[in-house]
């Protein structure tokens, strides 16, 4: 596979970047890039499992295309989905650190996802000798810290229209044409912020009706009003 690096696309300025969507990472890619060049490539097919709950963490992952979903399954087997990591930031993030096994499951999302493995004692060299290697993970990773306060916090307290925003938010993908895409699936957004999925499609409806959204095929949505959905996420609409 090449490691050759595609242009880092900056996202048009919008105040949802400011809200923690995924286009905020775009800024940090010039700077993790430094450490895919260390790394270990691999591709993941469409819901490949990079890592299971309870695995052996010995390094992490840096997500280069697509996006990977972390989540946990509880003892009667259910999936809670827990965080989106898209390209340019972190995943495996207990390889980070000391502890000594994944806390979650991870796999790609539905585009798929090309991922880099960095051992951990490599990454923590790279990262004492380069300060903006340090930097960057830094920084990404106080704006996941950020993003679960705001989810395990917020989501449950907010409107479903508000909930469900924010969710479609964070989960934008951009792809090389420019269009921003969620390839999460009506369940799959109902996981994450705790409803029912039948409320999920009544909601989705009226952000398909009123313009904000629109379908582009089987678990693909696009986000035609980030703006207009960001004003829903901070309950600026007056539904």
């Amino acid at each position: 596979m090449s490691t050759e690096q595609a242009p880092v696309r900056q996202c048009a300025t919008c105040p949802v970047r400011e809200r923690g969507a995924p286009m905020c990472w775009r800024a940090l890619q010039a700077q993790i890039a430094l450490l895919r060049e260390h790394g270990v490539a691999r591709r993941l097919a469409p819901g490949e499992i990079l890592y299971r709950q309870g695995d052996p963490a010995q390094g992490w992952w840096l997500v280069g295309r697509g996006q990977v979903l972390e989540y946990v399954v509880d003892l009667a087997g259910r999936e809670q989905i827990v965080r989106l990591a898209p390209a340019g930031s972190v995943c495996g993030m207990s390889g980070l650190g000391a502890r000594a096994v994944h806390w979650a499951t991870a796999r790609a999302g539905r585009r798929g996802a090309d991922v880099c493995f960095v051992p951990r004692q490599h990454g923590q060299r790279l990262a004492e000798q380069d300060p903006a290697i340090l930097y960057a993970l830094l920084t990404g990773m106080a704006e996941e810290v950020r993003l679960a306060s705001n989810r395990l916090h917020g989501l449950s307290m907010l409107p479903a229209r508000s909930a469900i925003a924010q969710v479609l938010l964070s989960a934008t993908e951009c792809t090389a044409e420019g269009e921003s895409v969620i390839t999460l699936s009506r369940s799959e957004i109902a996981s994450m912020v705790g409803l029912a999925t039948e409320t999920v499609v009544r909601v989705l409806g009226e952000f398909r009706t009123e313009g904000l959204i629109a379908d582009h095929g089987r678990n693909r949505i696009a986000l035609c009003d980030p703006c207009g959905l960001h004003a829903i996420a901070e309950g600026l609409d007056s539904k």
